[in-house]
């Protein structure tokens, strides 16, 4: 009998303190591969999240931000990198060749997502994209929800991102983005085996 009134005091307290459980992460479903610096061909990256799947962002030639894009499914955190591009599009290019293998913390990568999925007043995302964007050597993952202000009221909510983690989106600027890696792989000036 006091086994089962402590549950339901226990119950109780919680939920007159206002004991509220986190709303679920907005999963990506859009996957973006682009570059901000000319025409590169992504080929082969792909990106692990902490559930263990795979998600490719090898999407051939792009060019600009955001660049190529297609559907995903739905994507989670992201735990880990790897993967090649070059710069240039063809033989008459000077092509360099670049790739990745590098974890990425999915715990700050997390935050950050919950604090970009907060972030606006008026404006309730409902899905996000995933980004891989490349400039040389060095390789980006991005979270958005593409709020654009000409379509949408994008006013940020007061006091939604202390850390400073939201940023303009590379190249326009048009919406706002979380980066989740930023990091270098090594080049080669022939392709990698």
């Amino acid at each position: 009998m006091y086994k089962y009134v402590i549950v339901l005091l226990t119950v109780t307290l919680s939920v007159l303190t206002g004991c509220e459980q986190e709303p679920p992460l907005i999963q990506a479903t859009i996957g973006n591969a682009g570059s901000i610096s000319g025409f590169y061909g992504i080929r082969d990256v792909a990106i692990q999240t902490t559930g263990g799947g795979w998600t490719g962002f090898g999407y051939g030639a792009v060019n600009g931000y955001p660049g190529a894009s297609a559907d995903i499914g739905k994507m989670g955190v992201p735990t880990h990198i790897r993967g090649t591009w070059r710069k240039g599009w063809n033989y008459d290019d000077e092509l360099v060749y670049y790739r990745i293998d590098a974890p990425i913390d999915s715990d700050l990568a997390e935050k950050k997502m919950r604090t970009l999925q907060d972030y606006y007043e008026y404006y309730e995302p409902t899905h996000g994209s995933m980004q891989v964007v490349v400039d040389e050597e060095r390789i980006q993952v991005m979270y958005t929800f593409a709020c654009v202000a000409r379509t949408r009221d994008c006013t940020p909510r007061e006091n939604s991102d202390p850390k400073g983690w939201v940023e303009r989106s590379p190249q326009k600027g048009v919406t706002e983005v979380v980066v989740l890696f930023d990091g270098k792989g090594e080049s080669s000036p022939v392709p990698f085996d």
